[in-house]
């Protein structure tokens, strides 16, 4: 008698559950390692420190007029936004020097999903992160200045939720150089050089061509949003430099991860 079943083709098979399942894996090995609390744990409080240490300088110097609760944003995170990029650094290069990638890449052969999912998960951290520090911030200026600090819902923003982005778009900007280069030091040595070194140049040098390239960097695009200036653009267009500097990076390591082996 003739059978009538037929072989079905067999279901689609999603290394790592997928997308979803790709994210659920960088989640637990990002907050899986200890680096990652200390790194994010630093820049908090970091940056509440700094603020605290600023505030009081300026409250000795009798320099209390127009404080805004954004007003040391942009000081307080020159030194915290490197714990940041060490964090941001270690999530691709620490799985290169360990070796861990080779298995990343077996439980997700797709290379552009692991490089989504590894983003996403960062992206969410950092900016929480970036947020409390923004917090943090604002909290060590109210306990110098009191009353005497100008409270507005456009500073409180700006003071949390700009420090969450510029945090965010250094942390995928530091991702794609860690992507490109395999090595901790190189990306952030790099980081560095663009975030302090090349404007630390252009100010010595005093050229006007070399200070209008510089203000579309990533340090200076993270101004607007933190400071809420508008000269030399607004916070739109420097959340979009922020941005197009991250894809940029994230592009250019993706291209560099494609043509090589784990």
């Amino acid at each position: 008698m003739a059978t009538t079943d037929q072989a079905r083709p067999a279901a689609p098979q999603h290394s790592g559950g997928g997308l979803p399942g790709a994210i659920a894996a960088e989640w637990t090995k990002l907050w899986g390692l200890r680096s990652t609390w200390l790194c994010l744990g630093i820049a908090v409080l970091a940056t509440g420190g700094t603020a605290l240490l600023a505030a009081l300088a300026l409250q000795a110097g009798d320099s209390t007029d127009g404080m805004t609760a954004n007003a040391l944003a942009t000081t307080a995170i020159v030194l915290s936004q490197f714990a940041v990029v060490a964090a941001a650094s270690l999530i691709v290069t620490g799985e290169y020097a360990t070796g861990a990638m080779r298995t990343t890449l077996t439980t997700v052969p797709n290379r552009i999903r692991m490089l989504v999912a590894k983003a996403a998960v960062l992206a969410v951290a950092v900016f929480a992160t970036g947020c409390a520090a923004g917090a943090a911030a604002i909290a060590a200026t109210a306990a110098v200045y009191g009353d005497a600090m100008t409270f507005e819902a456009a500073h409180v923003v700006h003071g949390i939720v700009g420090v969450g982005g510029y945090m965010l778009g250094i942390s995928l900007f530091t991702m794609g150089l860690g992507l490109l280069m395999r090595s901790t030091a190189g990306a952030i040595t790099t980081v560095v050089g663009v975030l302090m070194a090349i404007p630390m140049v252009s100010q010595m040098v005093g050229s006007e061509t070399l200070t209008d390239v510089v203000n579309y960097m990533p340090a200076n695009a993270g101004m607007p949003l933190m400071a809420g200036t508008t000269d030399p653009y607004g916070w739109g267009t420097g959340a979009l430099l922020m941005a197009g500097w991250a894809a940029l990076t994230l592009a250019v390591g993706y291209a560099a991860m494609a043509k090589r082996d784990a």
